[in-house]
């Protein structure tokens, strides 16, 4: 065992004459003094910390801090997707008049007695009232002054709680080529979008109360947590102006490249494994979570919410459990930690205007007008400040700095360990 040391001894001191690394060949030297070896020692020492300290700090820029975010006003050449629309109903008449008085998507129990006994199939069937087909809501719909087939564009959303929703512009759809692009850029002028709606149909009597519109993202969804805030309440006979101006977001190719946990965002194709949903959104991630949450604490799903395979809706008395556990079910925290931001996608600051009179051909009818306030000359730009080629530079020259290593004192290692062994032992 000693003279397997001894070997092993030798063949490290041969290695360390010989290689490269600066500094070392002082420290086996027999024709120096020990003072003069701890001299060598202490200062090849001190190189070899701070070059640790120094690929320490790149590595954790790396890892912790691999993008950034910083604005461009470079408008000219830009592409900006107009926003998405949905038009909700909330609520039917048969809801409203045998189990909930109000909205029962906001999980508040103003309920009626009945509502406790209702099975089931009894509140699906009276979710299925609240469906109204796009040829009897939307009337007559135009795009900078030119008019498109409402219904090419507006399909059904996917139920996420607040309701039977009609949408267009958004990614949620399965329309990935719509028969009109809805974008704003330099040529591209304008950004109006006209809508006349019809709040009295032969299956509805008025929409006025349980009809709301939203505008929002590409990326978004109208949601519980965000439709009260979000909502533009439209009124028969009259017009509601709504301005909006937006950014928007644009990652450089690297981004995509960096782990998402690094990265501290998610891009539409980076979706959770047997998601329900074909995109990845905060959005569409929190109804995720709310799901899942609400079948941990009462074992099924709200009826207005899209049910997974292997679930099922609750009845009456079922819901009123979720109405107990809504703050447990809703959590905010538990959407923060399980749900990462979108790396893409545009902010919108929206004002709505009063509703005023406008020439309608009808007394049921009602208009929104959504038009872009200003172009938008500033956006989001994500850069990725560290990747693995800026890693390597920075390592290498670190180690050169302080150790006058090159890649090639890598390969010392195993020719005077391995290859150069036997004449090593053999002096």
């Amino acid at each position: 065992m000693w003279k397997r040391l001894i070997r092993w001894w030798q063949i490290i001191k041969q290695l360390l004459r010989n290689c490269s690394i600066h500094g070392v060949r002082y420290l086996v030297d027999d024709q120096l003094s020990y003072p003069e070896r701890f001299f060598w020692l202490f200062f090849c020492g001190l190189s070899w910390y701070g070059c640790g300290d120094m690929i320490k700090k790149v590595l954790v820029n790396y890892y912790e801090y691999p993008v950034a975010v910083t604005t461009e006003t470079m408008y000219a050449d830009w592409v900006t997707p107009f926003p998405a629309i949905a038009f909700c109903i909330s609520s039917s008449k048969t809801i409203k008049s045998k189990y909930f008085k109000r909205n029962p998507a906001m999980f508040i129990n103003f309920s009626t007695p009945d509502f406790i006994y209702a099975t089931t199939e009894d509140l699906l069937s009276a979710y299925e009232e609240t469906r109204l087909s796009c040829t009897e809501l939307l009337v007559d719909c135009e795009w900078n002054n030119v008019k498109f087939n409402c219904c090419a564009e507006f399909q059904e959303l996917k139920k996420t709680g607040v309701g039977y929703c009609l949408a267009m512009n958004t990614f949620h759809l399965n329309n990935n080529e719509p028969s009109v692009r809805f974008f704003v850029n330099r040529t591209v002028k304008y950004g109006d979008m006209i809508i006349d709606i019809n709040l009295v149909t032969k299956k509805a009597k008025s929409l006025a109360t349980v009809l709301m519109a939203t505008v929002f993202n590409n990326f978004e969804l109208p949601m519980v947590s965000n439709i009260e805030m979000d909502e533009i309440r439209l009124k028969t006979g009259k017009t509601t102006r709504v301005e909006f101006t937006m950014h928007d977001t644009f990652n450089e190719d690297g981004v995509k490249n960096v782990a998402i946990r690094h990265r501290n965002c998610r891009f539409p194709n980076e979706n959770h494994e047997n998601s329900l949903f074909d995109i990845y959104s905060s959005d569409s991630c929190y109804l995720e979570v709310i799901i899942e949450r609400m079948i941990k604490f009462c074992g099924c799903v709200h009826f207005y919410y899209f049910i997974p395979r292997g679930a099922r809706a609750c009845n009456g008395s079922e819901t009123l459990c979720i109405i107990a556990n809504k703050t447990s079910i809703v959590s905010q925290s538990a959407k923060d930690e399980q749900c990462l931001p979108n790396c893409e996608g545009t902010s919108l600051s929206i004002h709505r205007w009063e509703p005023y009179e406008y020439n309608s051909p009808g007394r049921s009818y009602t208009r929104i007008h959504i038009a872009l306030l200003s172009h938008p000359a500033v956006r989001y730009r994500r850069y990725v400040t560290n990747d693995f080629l800026d890693v390597v530079v920075s390592v290498g020259s670190a180690v050169g700095l302080f150790m006058g290593v090159s890649i090639l004192s890598i390969f010392e290692i195993p020719y005077w360990l391995f290859i150069r062994r036997d004449e090593i032992t053999s002096d």
